[in-house]
């Protein structure tokens, strides 16, 4: 375990967060514009705040072994910086309380339902547990009077640790999860494969590519981890296929599949050739903040198509 020092806990619980949901950000905004014509702020501090909550929890546990470990002399000097990202994190619960106050009942079901698996990323689950508490709120007693009950078992479920459900999971919570929220709180009909309010988006597609490429990002970064995931036996997709090189083959075949069926969209042509790219130059060797390419390979050109119906506007 590394030597905790104040850049890396900054770095872990303030800065990452943000720069890691400013792509939810852009995501969300353009669904709020291809939905309803408008940014709607409601929906997008939702998950932005889902996002920053989700890493900080993540962050704040490693951290926190991290200096223990470190000694007392570390716990007394870098508290204060611990306890300034559990104010963040407190503040961006706040927001979303608040944001969720705002909206219709059925967008904090909606959050409910695709932010759960990241807030319980890391956290070990025991199913019987959950089981026996179904059974006594419904009453229900399957142990026979003279018989003992069944052994416990001491097994528990971490999500991330499910065989190449991590990068899955980040697929469909911030592709999926992100339009079906900023449509909840919305309330707006508008069919999903026709041209959206915001040419040449189209919401079915859009959904479609920002799955893709949220997951191929996790992908990515597993392929970063492969030597020391391997060594563990972390079931990360590249661990399980067996090597980068092949892990690069698929994301590329996935990306090049995706242009040819979004090639009228020039932003999400140019989002894959970008996202092709940084698969075959980025690396086990390549310093880690070079990754954060890889988070925006998508914000990037929702910026870009963003900029250029500005600058239309007012031209």
């Amino acid at each position: 375990m590394a030597t905790p020092t104040v850049s890396s806990i900054l770095d872990s619980l303030i800065l990452r967060p943000i720069v890691v949901a400013i792509n939810t950000f852009a995501l969300s905004c353009l669904f709020s514009y291809m939905i309803a014509e408008q940014l709607d702020w409601r929906p997008i501090t939702i998950w932005v705040t889902c996002d920053i909550i989700a890493i900080i929890i993540d962050h704040l546990m490693d951290q926190e072994e991290a200096v223990a470990a470190a000694g007392a002399e570390f716990v007394k000097r870098f508290t204060p910086l611990i306890n300034l990202g559990r104010a963040f994190l407190a503040l961006n619960t706040a927001a979303l309380v608040i944001a969720l106050s705002q909206c219709p009942p059925e967008t904090t079901m909606v959050t409910a339902v695709f932010a759960a698996p990241a807030f319980l990323w890391a956290t070990p689950i025991k199913p019987q547990r959950i089981g026996a508490m179904l059974k006594n709120f419904m009453g229900v007693n399957n142990v026979k009077e003279g018989e003992s009950p069944a052994p416990k078992s001491s097994g528990s479920l971490v999500i991330k640790r499910v065989p190449g459900m991590k990068a899955v999971f980040n697929g469909v919570i911030r592709g999926c999860g992100v339009f079906f929220v900023v449509n909840s709180a919305l309330q707006v009909s508008r069919p999903l494969d026709q041209v959206s309010a915001a040419p040449p988006w189209i919401i079915l597609e859009a959904i479609i590519w920002s799955t893709v490429n949220r997951t191929c990002h996790a992908v990515m970064t597993d392929v970063r981890d492969f030597h020391d995931d391997f060594k563990v036996g972390v079931p990360t997709i590249p661990v399980l296929l067996g090597s980068p090189f092949k892990t690069r083959v698929v994301l590329t075949a996935i990306q090049v599949v995706a242009m040819m069926a979004f090639r009228h969209n020039s932003y999400i042509m140019a989002s894959s050739y970008f996202a092709i790219a940084l698969v075959w130059l980025l690396g086990h060797d390549s310093p880690k903040v070079y990754f954060l390419l890889s988070v925006h390979s998508q914000s990037m050109f929702i910026f870009m198509y963003a900029f250029e119906k500005l600058a239309l506007s007012t031209s």
